[in-house]
Protein backbone atom coordinates (compact mmCIF):
# COMPACT_ATOMS: atom_id res chain seq x y z
CA UNK A 1 0.00 0.00 0.00
CA UNK A 2 1.70 3.20 -1.23
CA UNK A 3 1.83 6.15 1.08
CA UNK A 4 0.34 8.29 -1.44
CA UNK A 5 -2.85 6.08 -0.96
CA UNK A 6 -2.51 6.51 2.91
CA UNK A 7 -2.19 9.94 2.56
CA UNK A 8 -5.36 10.72 0.74
CA UNK A 9 -7.40 7.94 2.37
CA UNK A 10 -6.43 9.64 5.65
CA UNK A 11 -7.48 13.14 4.19
CA UNK A 12 -11.04 11.81 2.75
CA UNK A 13 -12.17 10.55 6.00
CA UNK A 14 -10.86 13.65 8.06
CA UNK A 15 -12.78 15.90 5.77
CA UNK A 16 -15.43 13.34 5.73
CA UNK A 17 -15.46 13.74 10.00
CA UNK A 18 -15.67 17.63 9.61
CA UNK A 19 -18.32 18.40 6.95
CA UNK A 20 -20.39 15.69 8.78
CA UNK A 21 -20.12 17.27 12.07
CA UNK A 22 -20.44 20.82 10.64
CA UNK A 23 -22.69 20.33 7.61
CA UNK A 24 -24.49 17.25 8.23
CA UNK A 25 -24.82 18.23 11.87
CA UNK A 26 -23.87 14.28 13.01
CA UNK A 27 -23.07 14.54 16.64
CA UNK A 28 -19.27 13.79 16.60
CA UNK A 29 -19.54 10.44 18.46
CA UNK A 30 -20.70 9.28 15.79
CA UNK A 31 -18.89 10.52 13.43
CA UNK A 32 -15.70 10.39 15.03
CA UNK A 33 -16.80 6.00 15.11
CA UNK A 34 -18.33 5.86 11.60
CA UNK A 35 -14.68 7.76 9.83
CA UNK A 36 -12.77 5.35 12.22
CA UNK A 37 -14.14 2.03 10.66
CA UNK A 38 -13.76 3.69 7.48
CA UNK A 39 -10.27 4.29 7.72
CA UNK A 40 -9.74 0.86 8.69
CA UNK A 41 -11.07 -0.61 5.99
CA UNK A 42 -9.36 1.80 3.76
CA UNK A 43 -5.86 0.96 5.09
CA UNK A 44 -6.79 -2.75 5.21
CA UNK A 45 -7.06 -3.49 8.64
CA UNK A 46 -8.15 -7.18 9.20
CA UNK A 47 -11.70 -7.52 9.57
CA UNK A 48 -11.41 -9.12 13.22
CA UNK A 49 -9.43 -6.71 14.19
CA UNK A 50 -11.34 -3.52 13.67
CA UNK A 51 -13.81 -4.24 16.76
CA UNK A 52 -10.65 -4.84 19.07
CA UNK A 53 -8.63 -1.60 17.88
CA UNK A 54 -11.22 0.74 18.72
CA UNK A 55 -12.36 -0.77 21.78
CA UNK A 56 -8.46 -0.84 23.16
CA UNK A 57 -7.91 2.90 21.85
CA UNK A 58 -11.42 4.00 23.62
CA UNK A 59 -10.52 2.05 27.08
CA UNK A 60 -6.90 3.35 27.22
CA UNK A 61 -7.92 6.94 26.65
CA UNK A 62 -11.12 6.69 29.05
CA UNK A 63 -8.75 5.27 31.67
CA UNK A 64 -7.08 8.43 31.96
CA UNK A 65 -9.61 11.12 31.70
CA UNK A 66 -12.92 10.27 32.28
CA UNK A 67 -13.15 10.76 36.18
CA UNK A 68 -11.38 13.82 35.55
CA UNK A 69 -13.48 15.21 33.10
CA UNK A 70 -16.72 14.31 35.52
CA UNK A 71 -15.34 15.89 39.20
CA UNK A 72 -14.16 19.09 36.79
CA UNK A 73 -17.66 19.57 35.84
CA UNK A 74 -19.19 18.72 39.31
CA UNK A 75 -16.36 21.81 40.38
CA UNK A 76 -17.97 23.96 38.48
CA UNK A 77 -21.63 23.37 38.50
CA UNK A 78 -21.33 23.97 42.59
CA UNK A 79 -19.40 27.35 41.91
CA UNK A 80 -22.21 28.04 39.34
CA UNK A 81 -24.85 27.42 41.81
CA UNK A 82 -23.35 28.41 44.99
CA UNK A 83 -23.07 31.86 43.46
CA UNK A 84 -19.39 31.60 43.92
CA UNK A 85 -18.54 32.81 40.34
CA UNK A 86 -20.64 35.48 40.83
CA UNK A 87 -19.00 36.50 44.22
CA UNK A 88 -15.03 36.22 42.46
CA UNK A 89 -16.39 38.62 39.72
CA UNK A 90 -17.64 41.18 42.01
CA UNK A 91 -14.43 40.86 43.95
CA UNK A 92 -12.10 41.49 40.45
CA UNK A 93 -13.74 44.43 39.90
CA UNK A 94 -13.33 46.04 43.14
CA UNK A 95 -9.69 44.75 42.99
CA UNK A 96 -9.51 46.88 39.68
CA UNK A 97 -11.49 49.55 40.41
CA UNK A 98 -13.82 51.52 37.97
CA UNK A 99 -11.59 52.92 35.66
CA UNK A 100 -10.10 49.18 34.63
CA UNK A 101 -13.56 47.45 34.88
CA UNK A 102 -12.77 46.26 31.33
CA UNK A 103 -9.70 44.31 33.02
CA UNK A 104 -11.42 43.21 35.58
CA UNK A 105 -13.93 41.23 32.99
CA UNK A 106 -11.40 39.44 31.58
CA UNK A 107 -9.25 38.36 34.43
CA UNK A 108 -12.54 37.11 36.46
CA UNK A 109 -13.76 35.18 33.33
CA UNK A 110 -10.37 33.76 33.00
CA UNK A 111 -10.13 31.98 36.72
CA UNK A 112 -13.86 30.81 36.05
CA UNK A 113 -12.80 29.37 32.57
CA UNK A 114 -10.27 26.94 34.30
CA UNK A 115 -13.58 25.21 35.96
CA UNK A 116 -16.25 26.43 33.83
CA UNK A 117 -17.24 26.14 30.48
CA UNK A 118 -16.80 29.43 28.52
CA UNK A 119 -20.15 29.73 27.26
CA UNK A 120 -21.85 29.29 30.81
CA UNK A 121 -19.51 31.61 32.10
CA UNK A 122 -20.96 34.68 30.09
CA UNK A 123 -24.29 33.36 31.01
CA UNK A 124 -23.46 33.56 34.35
CA UNK A 125 -22.06 36.95 34.63
CA UNK A 126 -23.60 38.68 31.31
CA UNK A 127 -25.97 40.48 33.91
CA UNK A 128 -22.99 41.89 35.98
CA UNK A 129 -21.54 43.15 32.94
CA UNK A 130 -24.47 44.68 31.33
CA UNK A 131 -24.68 46.61 34.88
CA UNK A 132 -21.11 47.66 34.28
CA UNK A 133 -21.27 48.95 30.77
CA UNK A 134 -24.47 50.66 31.58
CA UNK A 135 -23.05 52.34 34.71
CA UNK A 136 -19.26 53.56 32.96
CA UNK A 137 -20.84 54.50 29.80
CA UNK A 138 -18.96 51.40 27.61
CA UNK A 139 -20.58 49.51 24.72
CA UNK A 140 -21.81 45.83 25.13
CA UNK A 141 -19.72 45.01 22.19
CA UNK A 142 -16.20 45.42 23.65
CA UNK A 143 -17.80 44.42 27.65
CA UNK A 144 -19.23 41.37 25.89
CA UNK A 145 -16.03 39.82 23.76
CA UNK A 146 -13.94 40.35 26.56
CA UNK A 147 -16.14 38.69 28.88
CA UNK A 148 -16.15 35.59 26.61
CA UNK A 149 -12.52 35.69 25.36
CA UNK A 150 -11.34 35.29 29.45
CA UNK A 151 -13.10 32.19 29.44
CA UNK A 152 -12.69 30.87 26.51
CA UNK A 153 -8.66 31.12 25.93
CA UNK A 154 -8.45 29.54 29.64
CA UNK A 155 -11.10 26.76 28.59
CA UNK A 156 -8.97 25.75 25.81
CA UNK A 157 -5.57 25.92 27.55
CA UNK A 158 -5.81 25.03 31.53
CA UNK A 159 -7.57 21.92 32.53
CA UNK A 160 -9.38 20.96 34.35
CA UNK A 161 -11.35 22.27 31.55
CA UNK A 162 -12.26 18.87 29.79
CA UNK A 163 -10.94 20.09 26.29
CA UNK A 164 -7.26 20.68 27.76
CA UNK A 165 -7.74 17.73 29.98
CA UNK A 166 -8.55 15.48 26.90
CA UNK A 167 -5.58 16.91 25.20
CA UNK A 168 -2.96 16.20 28.08
CA UNK A 169 -4.06 12.74 28.16
CA UNK A 170 -4.05 11.94 24.57
CA UNK A 171 -0.28 13.39 24.14
CA UNK A 172 0.71 11.64 27.38
CA UNK A 173 1.18 15.23 28.93
CA UNK A 174 1.71 15.39 33.07
CA UNK A 175 -1.44 17.80 33.78
CA UNK A 176 0.89 19.95 36.07
CA UNK A 177 3.10 20.83 33.29
CA UNK A 178 -0.54 21.36 30.77
CA UNK A 179 -1.49 23.51 33.97
CA UNK A 180 1.66 26.01 34.25
CA UNK A 181 2.41 26.11 30.55
CA UNK A 182 -1.31 26.77 29.83
CA UNK A 183 -1.43 29.74 31.98
CA UNK A 184 1.67 30.87 30.73
CA UNK A 185 0.44 30.80 27.21
CA UNK A 186 -3.65 32.41 28.27
CA UNK A 187 -2.11 35.33 30.02
CA UNK A 188 -0.45 36.76 26.76
CA UNK A 189 -3.62 36.15 24.56
CA UNK A 190 -6.01 37.17 27.52
CA UNK A 191 -3.92 40.67 27.54
CA UNK A 192 -3.99 41.13 23.72
CA UNK A 193 -7.96 40.09 22.88
CA UNK A 194 -8.60 42.56 25.98
CA UNK A 195 -6.29 45.14 24.50
CA UNK A 196 -8.50 44.88 21.34
CA UNK A 197 -11.88 45.00 23.06
CA UNK A 198 -11.11 48.39 24.51
CA UNK A 199 -9.85 50.00 20.80
CA UNK A 200 -13.75 49.22 20.44
CA UNK A 201 -15.52 52.37 20.86
CA UNK A 202 -18.74 51.32 18.29
CA UNK A 203 -22.03 52.42 21.12
CA UNK A 204 -24.38 49.24 22.11
CA UNK A 205 -26.33 49.72 25.26
CA UNK A 206 -26.83 46.28 26.87
CA UNK A 207 -30.22 44.40 27.14
CA UNK A 208 -32.73 45.87 29.95
CA UNK A 209 -33.59 42.60 31.24
CA UNK A 210 -30.16 41.93 32.28
CA UNK A 211 -29.25 44.66 33.83
CA UNK A 212 -32.71 44.58 36.17
CA UNK A 213 -31.52 41.14 36.65
CA UNK A 214 -28.33 42.41 38.06
CA UNK A 215 -30.32 45.09 40.19
CA UNK A 216 -32.81 42.28 41.89
CA UNK A 217 -29.71 40.04 41.75
CA UNK A 218 -27.66 42.52 44.45
CA UNK A 219 -30.11 41.32 47.47
CA UNK A 220 -28.87 37.66 47.06
CA UNK A 221 -26.00 36.08 49.67
CA UNK A 222 -22.82 35.25 48.32
CA UNK A 223 -19.78 33.03 49.51
CA UNK A 224 -16.82 35.08 50.65
CA UNK A 225 -13.82 35.60 47.88
CA UNK A 226 -11.56 32.73 50.11
CA UNK A 227 -14.23 30.18 49.76
CA UNK A 228 -15.01 30.96 46.47
CA UNK A 229 -11.65 30.69 45.03
CA UNK A 230 -10.66 27.70 47.36
CA UNK A 231 -11.96 24.92 45.07
CA UNK A 232 -9.88 26.14 42.14
CA UNK A 233 -6.59 26.90 43.61
CA UNK A 234 -6.29 24.02 45.92
CA UNK A 235 -6.09 21.29 43.11
CA UNK A 236 -3.62 23.38 41.08
CA UNK A 237 -1.48 23.81 44.64
CA UNK A 238 -1.83 19.95 45.26
CA UNK A 239 -0.93 19.20 41.54
CA UNK A 240 2.10 21.58 41.90
CA UNK A 241 3.26 20.55 45.01
CA UNK A 242 3.43 16.60 43.24
CA UNK A 243 5.93 17.70 40.88
CA UNK A 244 8.01 19.63 42.88
CA UNK A 245 7.86 17.37 45.96
CA UNK A 246 8.71 14.67 43.64
CA UNK A 247 12.12 15.90 41.90
CA UNK A 248 13.46 17.49 45.86
CA UNK A 249 12.69 13.91 47.41
CA UNK A 250 12.14 10.81 44.93
CA UNK A 251 11.07 7.98 46.47
CA UNK A 252 10.57 8.99 49.75
CA UNK A 253 7.25 8.50 51.84
CA UNK A 254 6.53 12.17 51.27
CA UNK A 255 6.89 12.19 47.71
CA UNK A 256 4.54 9.14 47.39
CA UNK A 257 1.98 10.32 48.93
CA UNK A 258 2.19 13.88 47.27
CA UNK A 259 2.41 11.69 43.81
CA UNK A 260 -0.93 10.34 45.37
CA UNK A 261 -2.76 13.55 46.67
CA UNK A 262 -1.23 15.38 43.32
CA UNK A 263 -2.90 13.20 41.20
CA UNK A 264 -5.50 15.03 38.57
CA UNK A 265 -8.62 12.83 40.03
CA UNK A 266 -7.04 12.96 43.95
CA UNK A 267 -6.49 16.79 43.51
CA UNK A 268 -9.97 17.76 41.73
CA UNK A 269 -11.55 15.33 44.48
CA UNK A 270 -10.64 17.39 47.04
CA UNK A 271 -11.58 20.91 45.15
CA UNK A 272 -14.89 19.26 44.86
CA UNK A 273 -14.90 18.37 48.48
CA UNK A 274 -13.90 21.91 49.29
CA UNK A 275 -16.32 23.59 46.85
CA UNK A 276 -19.33 21.57 49.41
CA UNK A 277 -18.29 24.39 52.06
CA UNK A 278 -20.06 27.04 49.68
CA UNK A 279 -23.20 24.90 49.98
CA UNK A 280 -23.58 25.59 53.56
CA UNK A 281 -25.93 23.37 55.64
CA UNK A 282 -27.33 22.53 52.09
CA UNK A 283 -24.31 20.52 51.57
CA UNK A 284 -25.44 16.82 52.35
CA UNK A 285 -29.14 17.47 50.44
CA UNK A 286 -30.37 15.49 47.60
CA UNK A 287 -30.32 18.98 45.51
CA UNK A 288 -26.26 19.22 46.37
CA UNK A 289 -25.76 15.67 46.65
CA UNK A 290 -27.47 14.28 43.38
CA UNK A 291 -29.00 16.67 41.23
CA UNK A 292 -26.41 18.91 41.16
CA UNK A 293 -24.08 16.25 40.19
CA UNK A 294 -26.25 14.49 37.66
CA UNK A 295 -26.39 17.48 35.80
CA UNK A 296 -22.56 17.87 35.75
CA UNK A 297 -22.46 14.06 34.77
CA UNK A 298 -24.73 15.17 31.90
CA UNK A 299 -22.89 17.59 30.92
CA UNK A 300 -19.38 15.76 31.22
CA UNK A 301 -20.78 12.89 28.83
CA UNK A 302 -20.39 14.40 25.63
CA UNK A 303 -16.51 15.64 26.31
CA UNK A 304 -15.76 12.41 27.31
CA UNK A 305 -16.97 10.01 24.77
CA UNK A 306 -15.30 12.47 21.66
CA UNK A 307 -12.25 12.40 23.89
CA UNK A 308 -12.40 8.24 23.66
CA UNK A 309 -13.31 8.01 20.19
CA UNK A 310 -10.36 10.37 19.32
CA UNK A 311 -8.32 7.63 21.18
CA UNK A 312 -9.97 4.86 19.09
CA UNK A 313 -9.46 7.14 15.97
CA UNK A 314 -5.88 7.69 16.85
CA UNK A 315 -4.87 4.18 17.26
CA UNK A 316 -5.99 3.47 13.37
CA UNK A 317 -3.79 6.12 12.28
CA UNK A 318 -1.03 4.50 14.41
CA UNK A 319 -1.31 1.13 12.99
CA UNK A 320 -1.79 2.31 9.58
CA UNK A 321 1.06 4.73 9.33
CA UNK A 322 -0.59 7.48 8.31
CA UNK A 323 1.27 9.48 11.34
CA UNK A 324 4.76 8.23 9.59
CA UNK A 325 3.77 9.06 6.33
CA UNK A 326 2.01 13.05 7.23
CA UNK A 327 5.70 13.63 9.48
CA UNK A 328 8.30 12.15 6.53
CA UNK A 329 6.16 14.35 4.58
CA UNK A 330 6.15 17.69 6.36
CA UNK A 331 9.99 16.81 7.19
CA UNK A 332 10.77 16.34 2.76
CA UNK A 333 8.54 19.65 2.37
CA UNK A 334 10.60 21.55 4.84
CA UNK A 335 7.55 22.44 6.75
CA UNK A 336 8.24 23.26 10.53
CA UNK A 337 6.41 20.72 12.42
CA UNK A 338 5.04 23.06 15.07
CA UNK A 339 2.41 24.31 12.34
CA UNK A 340 1.03 20.95 11.97
CA UNK A 341 -1.10 20.66 15.48
CA UNK A 342 -1.72 24.23 15.28
CA UNK A 343 -3.05 24.06 11.38
CA UNK A 344 -5.38 20.87 12.29
CA UNK A 345 -6.67 22.53 15.51
CA UNK A 346 -7.36 25.54 13.61
CA UNK A 347 -9.52 23.61 10.72
CA UNK A 348 -11.50 21.35 13.01
CA UNK A 349 -12.25 24.46 15.50
CA UNK A 350 -13.61 27.27 12.56
CA UNK A 351 -15.69 24.24 10.65
CA UNK A 352 -17.18 22.69 13.71
CA UNK A 353 -17.66 25.94 15.91
CA UNK A 354 -15.98 23.94 18.75
CA UNK A 355 -13.07 24.95 20.34
CA UNK A 356 -13.20 21.82 22.47
CA UNK A 357 -13.30 19.37 19.59
CA UNK A 358 -10.58 21.48 17.89
CA UNK A 359 -8.44 20.84 20.70
CA UNK A 360 -9.51 17.08 21.22
CA UNK A 361 -9.03 16.18 17.82
CA UNK A 362 -6.36 17.71 17.24
CA UNK A 363 -4.38 15.96 20.00
CA UNK A 364 -5.67 12.52 18.97
CA UNK A 365 -4.42 13.02 15.49
CA UNK A 366 -1.21 14.63 15.98
CA UNK A 367 -0.11 12.17 18.90
CA UNK A 368 1.23 9.54 16.94
CA UNK A 369 3.28 11.44 14.49
CA UNK A 370 5.58 14.24 17.21
CA UNK A 371 8.54 12.34 17.30
CA UNK A 372 9.17 12.61 13.82
CA UNK A 373 7.76 16.26 13.31
CA UNK A 374 10.06 16.94 16.05
CA UNK A 375 7.54 18.40 18.68
CA UNK A 376 7.31 17.36 22.09
CA UNK A 377 3.96 16.66 23.37
CA UNK A 378 4.04 20.22 25.74
CA UNK A 379 4.46 22.11 22.71
CA UNK A 380 2.08 20.33 20.68
CA UNK A 381 -0.35 20.46 23.54
CA UNK A 382 -0.23 24.62 23.24
CA UNK A 383 -0.47 23.98 19.62
CA UNK A 384 -3.69 22.77 19.73
CA UNK A 385 -5.09 25.04 22.12
CA UNK A 386 -4.04 28.09 20.71
CA UNK A 387 -5.40 26.92 17.48
CA UNK A 388 -8.76 26.41 18.66
CA UNK A 389 -9.30 29.43 19.61
CA UNK A 390 -8.91 30.75 15.86
CA UNK A 391 -11.79 32.58 14.43
CA UNK A 392 -14.94 32.16 15.99
CA UNK A 393 -17.83 32.36 14.11
CA UNK A 394 -21.81 31.75 13.60
CA UNK A 395 -21.34 28.14 13.70
CA UNK A 396 -20.21 27.87 17.67
CA UNK A 397 -22.51 28.28 20.49
CA UNK A 398 -20.46 30.69 22.53
CA UNK A 399 -20.33 32.77 19.68
CA UNK A 400 -24.37 33.16 19.47
CA UNK A 401 -24.52 32.86 22.95
CA UNK A 402 -21.95 35.98 23.58
CA UNK A 403 -23.71 38.16 21.01
CA UNK A 404 -27.41 37.95 21.30
CA UNK A 405 -27.10 37.86 25.78
CA UNK A 406 -24.63 41.49 24.38
CA UNK A 407 -27.15 42.88 22.30
CA UNK A 408 -25.15 42.59 19.22
CA UNK A 409 -26.07 41.93 15.67
CA UNK A 410 -23.61 39.40 14.03
CA UNK A 411 -21.59 41.97 12.17
CA UNK A 412 -20.82 43.19 15.79
CA UNK A 413 -20.28 39.36 16.79
CA UNK A 414 -17.55 39.26 13.75
CA UNK A 415 -16.19 42.53 14.55
CA UNK A 416 -15.84 41.92 18.41
CA UNK A 417 -15.80 37.97 19.16
CA UNK A 418 -14.52 36.95 15.88
CA UNK A 419 -11.35 39.06 15.58
CA UNK A 420 -10.71 39.28 19.45
CA UNK A 421 -10.52 34.96 19.19
CA UNK A 422 -8.30 35.11 16.32
CA UNK A 423 -6.34 37.82 17.84
CA UNK A 424 -6.05 35.37 21.27
CA UNK A 425 -5.20 32.47 19.32
CA UNK A 426 -2.41 34.24 17.14
CA UNK A 427 -0.97 35.41 19.97
CA UNK A 428 -1.09 32.36 21.55
CA UNK A 429 0.40 30.55 18.89
CA UNK A 430 2.99 33.11 18.16
CA UNK A 431 4.03 32.72 22.07
CA UNK A 432 4.51 28.92 21.45
CA UNK A 433 6.26 29.42 18.67
CA UNK A 434 8.91 31.43 20.07
CA UNK A 435 8.98 29.01 23.55
CA UNK A 436 9.50 25.97 21.06
CA UNK A 437 12.29 27.23 18.83
CA UNK A 438 13.98 28.60 22.33
CA UNK A 439 14.01 25.16 22.81
CA UNK A 440 12.16 26.00 26.77
CA UNK A 441 9.01 23.49 25.28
Amino acid sequence: MSTTYVLVAFAVCILLMIVSISKWKVHPVTSILVVSIILAISVGTPWEKIEDTINSGLASTLKSIAMVIVLGCIMGKILEETGAAVRITKSTVALFGEKHVIWAIAAASAILGIPIWADTVVILLIPIVSNLALKTNKSMISYGTALYMGALVTASLVPPTPGPVAAAALLKLPLGNAILWGLVVSVPSVIAATLYCMTIKEPLLPKDEYVKSASEGETRDLPGIGKSLMPIILPLVLIFANTILNAMFPKTPIAKFATFIGSPLAALLVGCLFALLLTGREWASKKVQNDWVESALRSSAMPIMVTAMGGALAAFIKDAGVAKAIADGVVHAHIPGIFIPLIIAALIHVVTGSNALGVMTAAALVEPMLDTIGVSPLAAFLCCGTGALMFKHANSSGFWVTVTMSNMDIRQGIKGVSVASTIAGGVGALVTIILHFAGLI
